[in-house]
């Protein structure tokens, strides 16, 4: 894994990133032994299908399985990326490993989604800038362990600026992706590379219909004063099929596909 020390040009390079485009990615982050090490361990673990994500798969709390995945978790969680983009002493809010064969993750994202059909804001993922300094209620980190480089492996994406968004997207482009279709921005990845993502932007992915494997590995920090989103979202858990160690999903929220 990369040192723990940034120089000052890739600190500033990583801040405007962020603040920017509203995530960094980190190319080689793994090595091959790395890499080959965390797939063993994601293929060992009991992952369930999600009911709301077609062709998805889900294992929750990977930072406690032993070998890699934990020492991954620890790693990230003293990464200088993690403490320059969080602004806070921060603590571990969700760890999962999540494998796709096909379908997509449709759009989500903290400050631009409504949850619920309801008024109320999802307001953890929010983040701000202050004399240069960065603020995240939530960063995400995303660990890939496969190449997703091709637009049928269901490469990741985002709605550029939405961020920043002081809106409901979903509710301004009732037609989801489609009538945002000049604000779709897809990033390719390789295995071992390392994407920060701010939460609060709209994010997902398109849809899979290669044939390649597509595994990655998700941890989700914030301030050590964050609660864990679920209990910012109490109602949530009685809809019906709703898996506790899930918190982004919601069965009774609009589904905004193309």
């Amino acid at each position: 894994m990369k040192p723990s020390i940034l120089k000052r040009d890739d600190k500033a390079r990583i801040e405007y990133s962020y603040d920017s485009r509203g995530l960094v990615v980190w190319p080689n982050f793994l090595t091959a032994s790395e890499i080959e090490d965390a797939r063993c361990s994601v293929d060992s673990l009991p992952l369930l299908e999600e009911p709301w994500h077609d062709g998805q798969k889900r294992g929750g709390e990977i930072h406690r399985a032993p070998g890699c995945l934990s020492t991954l978790s620890a790693t990230l969680f003293d990464h200088p990326v993690t403490r320059l983009l969080i602004g806070y002493p921060h603590r571990l809010l969700e760890s999962y490993a999540i494998t796709r064969d096909r379908g997509q993750l449709d759009l989500h994202g903290g400050r631009a989604e409504f949850l619920s059909g309801k008024d109320a804001r999802d307001i953890s993922s929010r983040s701000w800038v202050e004399d240069r300094k960065i603020y995240s209620l939530r960063v995400k980190v995303l660990v890939y362990l496969d190449d997703v480089v091709e637009p049928e492996d269901g490469r990741f994406a985002y709605v550029e600026g939405s961020h920043k968004a002081a809106f409901a997207f979903h509710r301004a482009f009732p037609n989801g992706r489609m009538g945002a279709f000049d604000l779709w921005r897809t990033v390719e990845v390789h295995a071992g590379d390392v994407i920060w993502l701010n939460e609060s932007m709209l994010h997902g992915a398109e849809e899979k219909t290669s044939q390649k494997r597509r595994r990655l590995l998700a941890f989700t920090y914030g301030p050590a004063f964050m609660v864990d989103w679920r209990e910012l979202n109490v109602p949530s858990l009685q809809a019906s099929g709703y898996h506790s160690a899930e918190t982004e999903g919601d069965t009774t929220r609009e589904r905004f596909d193309e």
